[in-house]
């Protein structure tokens, strides 16, 4: 007797299910390549601006330069400006963020062009700032005390002390005089 041949059931839910996960699956890793694609940019911009930060001790104290990943990755220029690759992965756009709003300084699919307005942007923060310092008063310094002062005063109010015990003890009748 011959044995007949099983013909597995397929169910439509199962092969929907498997498209989905598949479809899925193919989103998830185009969406790391894109967030990888965009670390890689900022990076590479980072690179370039880190030159001209390095060249100065003001922009170094001023200016960050630091690469957060996350979604979107950010460039951070320093503690209110940044890049991200916005509204597509090939677009740098450079943000400042205000009390209200954030605000759009620059956006351009250019790096070069991205650099140089942020170069002027770190240029212009360095001019306020030394705008700022040069307005504000400046502190009088306060006057020090020398160490042969300090010493002074030790030794004088050290002698100050023994000479009062000594009173105080003719006083009380401790000490004869």
């Amino acid at each position: 007797m011959a044995k007949a041949a099983f013909t597995p059931v397929r169910d439509p839910l199962t092969d929907a299910l498997r498209e989905a996960r598949q479809a899925e699956a193919a989103h998830f890793d185009a969406s790391l390549e894109l967030r990888d694609s965009k670390s890689l940019r900022l990076q590479i911009l980072k690179d370039e601006l880190m030159p001209t930060v390095q060249a100065s001790t003001e922009a170094k104290e001023m200016f960050d330069l630091t690469l957060l990943p996350g979604d979107p990755p950010k460039l951070w220029v320093d503690l209110i400006s940044y890049v991200v690759m916005e509204p597509d992965h090939r677009t740098y756009r450079f943000l400042q963020d205000r009390q209200d709003r954030r605000e759009i300084l620059f956006e351009s699919i250019d790096r070069e062009q991205t650099a140089a307005a942020i170069r002027r942007h770190m240029a212009h923060r360095l001019v306020a700032k030394e705008r700022q310092s040069a307005a504000s008063p400046q502190a009088s310094p306060q006057p020090g005390y020398s160490s042969a002062a300090l010493i002074l005063a030790w030794v004088s109010g050290f002698a100050f002390g023994a000479l009062a015990l000594v009173a105080g003890a003719i006083y009380t009748g401790i000490l004869k005089y």
